[in-house]
């Protein structure tokens, strides 16, 4: 029977299907067993090396340890591995595992990685660790000490400074588990090609017992109990010269500020190259560290500049007691934050002068642009200043000839302004002045000023002043008109009293050329009642001219005057009674006993007083158990002879005054001052002593 099409199509598909599946039958796939361990050659280098690591060669050894080169058969990588040289007893093995097992929970980026622990085939304890191409900070620094130009390049202060940031970053987080590393110094700390920052050897690292709740330990946790060298209590652990002063005793009490002192030991070395402490030998140093005698920075690395506040920083942190150093690792790595940006440290306390200077060169590029444009600024300036002095000096060329012609004018109106200046500065002058001298000269200058164009407050005040002249001189009609011009003026209100009194006597004596009488001028003052102190000098002035004008007569009036003008002085009225004013054959005497004033002077200005009783010459005068208390109001009276029985001045500077006023004979009570008193005043005055009455 013929197949049909579809049979053969079918028939077709159906040996493809098995020819595919006889190609992709894994168990059709052999491979060869070399083909097979190219495939997990992983699995093949953990079941093939028994051993793990492989020394390659060895790297350092110090007093404690050997570090090696070792490529690591597991991870197939080299790393480096520390073994313990010291290693005969158990106790220097499980502190060596100690130091491996607390740097191991130290996961920080600046803390050396410890990958592995354990004991080689011999039983010596071993760990490994990260392998760091790269020098330590003590190779750099003494590279930079002796002046290598290749890492002075790569090293200046800001990678240092950098460097020592990443140092603070990894104690700060040490510090934060309550681990302190006790050992902080150059040698310890690896830089890295590309900048890696590592703090190793941990081995005398402490872990701060912290009072907590208690709950179950953790695992990772740091327990000290375990952690901590036991077998060294009361031993001084560190390396002189970054010790800290209670380092160097025995069972001194470590801190977090015994690292900080390291740090500022280092931070020392970065900006001098030498260590902070000087000593002949290791037990100067640590002799020296406990007296505290760190040498001040600028003492050291003399062809460096160390800058202010990174040595005040450094200083702060080498201070002798620990609560002078900076509370944390974070605050000592702050200030030097602040340095690197540009700012002020706290440590140095600046002043506005360092803190204007860091703000220049925190915008360095701001003050640039801005001196760049003032620079700027005063070229286009001045450039534009001499096209304006070029023009300015063809336009004074051209000007000059007519300049020329107006030049006497000028000078005239000059001697002009001069002139109405000098009299208007004459006229403020004689305004102001309280003294009322010369009063005749004073009104004719007045009256030239008046007839100029004044200010209509200036008129009022002058016509003020004006008249008061006039009343001065008894010319009450002449004073009275110019106070009436002047109108209701603010100067009018301090002489009211002068006014009126211009206005009533006025109408007494219509003839102002005629003198005042005695009695008149007294009954005058009186009628004053009480005045201020203008009116009151105005009043002496009138009182001492008409004494004066009284001169060579009989001076049987002057006592009606005196009594008035010390009546107005004391605010007192006594009208009745007249003072007693006798004339002896060495002069006049005036009897005061018995009288109700206290005053005798009237103060002028702030530096000038006038006594009331000067103008009547006296020769000697009798205050006898009147009120006055200060002996200084008897100044000015030139006195001769003085009576003052019943008094008590004080008597401290009594003496020194009574020879002040020229006082020649003194009669006082018997026994009325201290004895050492009444000597003083017999040595310079006569004195009579004049009994106590019953």
């Amino acid at each position: 029977m013929a197949s049909t099409p579809h049979n053969s199509s079918e028939e077709k598909f159906r040996n493809r299907n098995e020819l595919f599946r006889d190609f992709y039958h894994l168990k059709k796939c052999e491979i060869t067993e070399e083909e097979q361990d190219s495939i997990t050659p992983i699995l093949n280098s953990v079941e093939t090396y028994n051993e793990r690591y492989e020394v390659l060669s060895e790297i350092a050894e110090g007093g404690e340890k050997i570090i090696t080169l070792v490529h690591d058969h597991r991870l197939d990588r080299q790393v480096a591995m520390a073994h313990g040289l010291r290693t005969d007893s158990k106790e220097a093995r499980e502190q060596f595992l100690r130091e491996a097992r607390l740097t191991a929970n130290l996961a920080h980026p600046n803390i050396m990685p410890v990958h592995n622990m354990g004991l080689d085939p011999g039983g010596v304890p071993f760990f490994t660790m990260e392998l760091v191409t790269g020098d330590s900070l003590k190779d750099i620094i003494k590279k930079l000490s002796e002046g290598d130009k290749t890492y002075r390049q790569s090293y200046p202060l800001e990678t240092l400074l950098n460097i020592y940031l990443k140092i603070c970053d990894a104690i700060a987080y040490a510090h934060s588990l309550n681990v302190l590393h006790l050992d902080i110094k150059p040698d310890n700390i690896r830089v890295g090609e590309f900048g890696e920052v590592f703090v190793c050897d941990w081995g005398l690292a402490k872990v701060m017992h912290v009072a907590e709740p208690e709950r179950p330990q953790t695992p990772g946790a740091l327990n000290g109990d375990i952690l901590n060298d036991l077998t060294l209590s009361g031993i001084m652990k560190g390396t002189p010269g970054f010790m800290a002063p209670e380092q160097t005793v025995a069972d001194g009490k470590t801190t977090p500020q015994t690292d900080l002192y390291a740090l500022g030991s280092m931070l020392y070395m970065l900006l001098t190259y030498e260590t902070p402490i000087r000593g002949e030998s290791a037990n100067e140093v640590l002799q020296n560290t406990r007296e505290g005698k760190v040498e001040k920075l600028h003492l050291r690395g003399k062809d460096r500049k160390v800058p202010k506040g990174l040595a005040a920083v450094t200083m702060k942190a080498l201070s002798f007691k620990a609560e002078d150093r900076y509370r944390s690792a974070p605050e000592q790595r702050q200030e030097i934050s602040r340095y690197l940006s540009g700012y002020p440290t706290l440590a140095e306390n600046a002043g506005l002068a360092t803190t204007l200077s860091l703000l220049m060169k925190r915008h360095s590029r701001i003050a640039f642009l801005l001196v760049s444009f003032l620079l700027l600024l005063a070229g286009v300036m001045s450039v534009n200043l001499t096209l304006i002095n070029k023009e300015k000096a063809i336009a004074e060329a051209e000007h000059a000839k007519a300049n020329r012609h107006l030049e006497l004018y000028r000078k005239e109106q000059q001697e002009v302004v001069l002139l109405n200046t000098d009299l208007r500065n004459a006229l403020i002058s004689t305004i102001k002045s309280p003294v009322f001298l010369n009063s005749h000269l004073t009104i004719k200058v007045l009256e030239i000023g008046i007839s100029k164009d004044i200010e209509p407050k200036e008129y009022q005040v002058l016509m003020v002043k004006k008249g008061t002249l006039h009343f001065l001189k008894y010319e009450f009609n002449a004073a009275n008109r110019c106070f009436n011009e002047a109108g209701d003026a603010p100067p009018i209100q301090h002489i009211e009293k002068i006014c009126n009194l211009s206005e009533k006597y006025a109408k007494l004596k219509p003839n102002d050329r005629k003198p005042l009488t005695n009695q008149q001028l007294a009954d005058l003052i009186d009628e004053s009642g009480h005045t201020n102190i203008r009116t009151s000098l105005i009043l002496y002035y009138m009182y001492l001219g008409q004494i004066r004008r009284d001169y060579g007569r009989s001076p049987n009036g002057h006592p009606l005057l005196t009594r008035a003008m010390l009546d107005k002085l004391n605010n007192i009225q006594s009208h009745d009674k007249s003072l007693e004013l006798i004339q002896r054959e060495k002069g006049y005497h005036l009897n005061l006993t018995n009288t109700k004033y206290k005053f005798y002077t009237l103060k002028i200005d702030a530096s000038r007083e006038e006594n009331v009783l000067r103008p009547l010459n006296l020769y000697s005068l009798d205050i006898s158990h009147s009120p006055i208390a200060d002996i200084s109001e008897l100044a000015g009276i030139k006195l001769k002879e003085l009576r003052m029985v019943g008094m008590d001045f004080p008597h401290k500077n009594l003496p020194s005054r009574l020879e002040k006023l020229g006082i020649e004979k003194l009669t006082i009570d018997a026994d009325a001052y201290p004895a050492p008193t009444m000597n003083k005043i017999r040595k310079i005055i006569e004195v009579i002593n004049e009994p106590k009455k019953p």
